[in-house]
């Protein structure tokens, strides 16, 4: 087994080590002694990779070792004078204290300057395990320091599971581990009958304890997947947790917030499934303009796309008959959609298309607060999208959101005037 403290003087708290420690078992995981007294005690051994990670060296006076001995369930050995303790840096050296129940290790000096580039090895050797099987907290104190501040005790504890003497758990495999999105996986694994086990992976927590395999259909991303296994007293139980993954080429995502600096290039389906991520990727149409503009600086044509829920196009007080708001693509462009949140009365009026600002094609009236149009078979080739008023009326509308749903896979990426531009490339997507 391997258990891992990484630590770094950024983000830490005062009393936390200076030093990252991995630490190792042999046999991995470890094993109890038979729990007949006449029987040969099974012997043990831990090994502590030690690292600074910083790139400032640390001064380290001393490290202790707090191993618990005797014959209850969180012990780790039956006698601890039978353990040999050794360390791997130059002018060091370990002893017990047998009172305690501690090793220390010391330098020869007052104290060594630890950096990055200087690791050593703490190790405990011949270690005549406890015959009863349970997890065993071993309390390691780093005296240490850095820069001229006094030296301070850290600690850190390492649990160290005792399993039975016939349990196992291995050959944790994924086959195959890389599928096509949406494919599907075989999980396998060994293990002995003195358990409980069970498999975990996102949003997924399953009990498997009577089988060694197991079968899973339409995989859409990379995952992985944990068989943890637990045995012993529940008061003081052991666990031991395998993992292995699976790599999906295509994988769908789902993640929160998206920063992209620089171009994204969406060749295959891109759905959004919220009127604030659609909104988002209409933000990035070139141009919006209106008939009258709007009111200078606060509510002018642009605040139809920018993406936000507290701003809007605002119309003139009282609208005249053809007035208009209008999105221009840029270019030509094959759309499957159209929607316009208006932001509470919606003027009389229709939504019109057209690829050459002279000849209208009209897409329906736009009588609701949310007007929408999906476009059959496919969509349709446009440039300049338009809210059109067709009659007087008798109060202002605003405009929230003007959504144009482009039918083609798009390149969106930064201009050199900071705005987000959208340029058509091959392929088919809705977005």
């Amino acid at each position: 087994m391997t258990l891992v403290v990484q630590m770094q003087d950024a983000g830490i708290a005062a009393s936390d080590p200076l030093l990252s420690y991995t630490v190792t078992t042999t046999p991995s995981p470890l094993k109890a002694s038979p729990e007949n007294p006449q029987a040969p005690e099974e012997i043990g051994e831990i090994v502590i990779a030690v690292s600074r990670q910083s790139g400032t060296p640390a001064d380290v006076k001393s490290i202790r070792l707090q191993v618990p001995a005797g014959t209850m369930s969180p012990d780790l050995a039956t006698d601890l004078a039978k353990v040999t303790p050794r360390i791997s840096l130059t002018g060091w050296t370990g002893r017990l204290e047998a009172a305690d129940k501690e090793f220390v290790f010391t330098p020869a000096a007052s104290h060594t300057p630890i950096g990055p580039d200087l690791g050593f090895t703490i190790q405990l050797s011949d270690i005549p395990m406890s015959r009863k099987v349970g997890t065993a907290p071993i309390t390691l104190t780093e005296e240490s320091r850095t820069g001229t501040s006094a030296f301070q005790d850290r600690e850190t504890v390492f649990n160290i599971g005792k399993f039975p003497a016939d349990f196992y758990l291995r050959n944790f495999l994924c086959e195959p581990s890389i599928v096509q999105n949406g494919g599907d996986v075989k999980l396998t694994w060994e293990r002995s009958a003195n358990a409980t086990y069970e498999l975990l992976y996102p949003g997924v927590s399953r009990w498997v304890t009577d089988r060694t395999s197991l079968e899973l259909e339409g995989i859409k991303s990379d995952t992985t997947f944990y068989l943890r296994a637990t045995t012993g007293d529940p008061s003081n139980p052991v666990v031991r947790i395998l993992s292995t993954q699976v790599t999906v080429l295509k994988p769908d995502l789902d993640i929160g917030n998206l920063t992209v600096n620089g171009n994204v290039t969406i060749s295959g389906a891109l759905t959004a499934t919220t009127v604030t991520a659609r909104k988002t990727l209409t933000a990035g149409l070139p141009t919006a303009s209106a008939l009258p503009e709007g009111i200078i600086g606060r509510a002018t044509a642009d605040k139809m796309l920018d993406g936000r829920d507290d701003t809007f196009y605002q119309s003139r007080l009282i609208p005249h008959r053809d007035d208009w708001a209008m999105v221009d693509l840029g270019e030509v462009r094959r759309i499957t959609g159209i929607e316009i949140h208006f932001t509470t009365s919606v003027a009389p009026g229709r939504v019109e298309t057209s690829t050459d600002q002279t000849n209208w094609t009209s897409r329906g009236d736009a009588t609701a607060p949310v007007y929408s149009h999906t476009f059959p078979n496919g969509g349709a080739e446009v440039r300049y999208v338009r809210f059109l008023v067709t009659k007087v009326p008798s109060v202002v509308f605003q405009i929230r959101h003007f959504i144009v749903t482009p039918g083609v896979a798009f390149t969106a990426g930064i201009g050199s005037s900071g705005t987000l531009g959208v340029a058509q490339t091959s392929g088919d997507a809705q977005s």
